[in-house]
């Protein structure tokens, strides 16, 4: 528990490597545990409760817990519940629905299965969090008698507000978006927000044993399969960083890095790169990736290094992807010439990859071969077209590349 605490602490004034922290452990029990008790705090401190009891009865400080208030603070703790289990069951959820509509990489479906776990405890906290850190003021205002409408609407403001900056900057971390579209998928998200004042009338309906029962029996399942994925991958990386303790065995470096990579961790996952070179100077997936990540970052000379290691050592590596991204490295460089050679090579063998064609007739129009160029686009145009529905998903954002370029050509279709 005092680790939970820990994070949630840190959570305040290093969020991004907090957040980060969460996501990997995904200790969501602890982060619903420490958002029901904000809550309970929160609308304890914020409806003036305390104060109201102690001057209606004229007790001391320390006379407080009389049967009255014990009932009254079971009853606040189980309304709080009642916000806790929104976020759980249903905003959460439209976090990732968000997210799959803004990012098209990965359907709602996968998006549930993999992140519900870690994205659940990163809003967690941050409910938790945003929750604290309004409870002293809310609690003082209350005690002054100022609790009228327009300061319990400051207070909620600042209270949702900075929930939602937190929640940004969780989309960010967790689903790896950029901070733009961490912004628009958060704001997205807030539609669900909408039936949160019902909530008390779920708290209400909760009440009730036998529905409750009914609730857990139902969600129990579902709940179970969707944590049981995450904890499978936590288990699986553990594993990994337990067997590249063997100093001989490239292929942990290497799955270890894809794991990192996976996460955004690029740092990470290139020192796990390097290391499986290091014990296998033939680990050509290594050097692929490490060429992959070089060229997104612009490295170009260090990208064309790694694949010409990976050429050397198979010229048909991942279906002859590698010639693909020796092109666009090229292309990126200003090398047009090598752009269009690599890149023709791939297409000799994989002539309906959209993304390779649109990036090969990229490389012809800077050589100045501009009607070959609108062929190849409108090539990328009905192939990605006429494919079958999961291809066409899968690239019809290439067949979008390929029509901007045409209009922006002052091209007729």
């Amino acid at each position: 528990m005092l680790s939970s605490l820990a994070l949630l602490i840190k959570l305040s004034y290093q969020p991004k490597s907090a957040l980060a922290s969460l996501r990997d452990s995904a200790p969501y029990l602890a982060g619903g545990m420490l958002a029901l008790l904000a809550t309970f705090a929160f609308e304890y401190a914020a409806s003036g409760s305390f104060w109201v009891e102690r001057s209606a009865r004229g007790q001391a400080f320390g006379d407080h817990y009389s049967p009255i208030l014990i009932t009254l603070l079971v009853s606040n703790l189980i309304a709080a519940a009642a916000p806790v289990a929104f976020v759980a069951l249903v905003f959460v959820p439209a976090c990732l629905f968000s997210a799959s509509l803004i990012d098209r990489r990965t359907s709602f479906g996968v998006l549930l299965r993999q992140e519900y776990a870690p994205l659940l405890t990163c809003v967690l906290y941050s409910w938790a969090l945003s929750h604290l850190v309004i409870t002293i003021p809310a609690f003082f205002l209350s005690a002054l008698g100022q609790g009228d409408a327009v300061v319990l609407i400051a207070i909620g403001a600042a209270r949702f507000g900075y929930f939602l900056v937190l929640v940004a900057l969780a989309f960010h971390t967790v689903l790896r978006l950029s901070y733009s579209a961490a912004l628009g998928g958060t704001v997205l998200a807030c539609v669900s927000l909408i039936a949160l004042p019902l909530v008390p009338r779920l708290g209400r309906f909760l009440t009730s044993p036998m529905i409750l029962i009914l609730v857990i029996l139902f969600l129990r399942s579902y709940w179970t399969e969707l944590m049981s994925s995450h904890e499978g991958r936590i288990r699986f990386k553990q594993s990994l960083e337990t067997a590249t303790l063997n100093p001989a065995d490239a292929t942990a470096h290497y799955n270890l890095g894809l794991i990192y990579q996976q996460r955004g961790m690029n740092e990470e996952a290139k020192a796990s790169f390097r290391r499986a070179i290091e014990i296998d100077t033939d680990e050509t997936d290594a050097h692929y990736q490490l060429g992959r990540m070089a060229r997104a970052e612009g490295r170009l000379a260090d990208a064309i290094q790694h694949f010409d290691a990976v050429v050397r050592q198979n010229s048909s590596h991942s279906q002859n992807e590698v010639w693909r991204e020796i092109g666009r490295a090229y292309l990126q460089a200003g090398q047009f010439e090598d752009a269009a050679d690599a890149l023709k090579q791939f297409l000799d063998k994989r002539p309906s990859n959209a993304e390779g064609r649109y990036y090969y007739g990229v490389a012809l129009n800077r050589l100045g071969r501009e009607k070959e160029a609108l062929v190849e686009m409108n090539v990328v145009i009905e192939s990605v077209r006429t494919s079958p529905p999961y291809k066409y998903r899968m690239e019809k954002s290439w067949m979008r590349e390929a029509q901007s370029f045409i209009a922006n050509s002052g091209a007729q279709k």
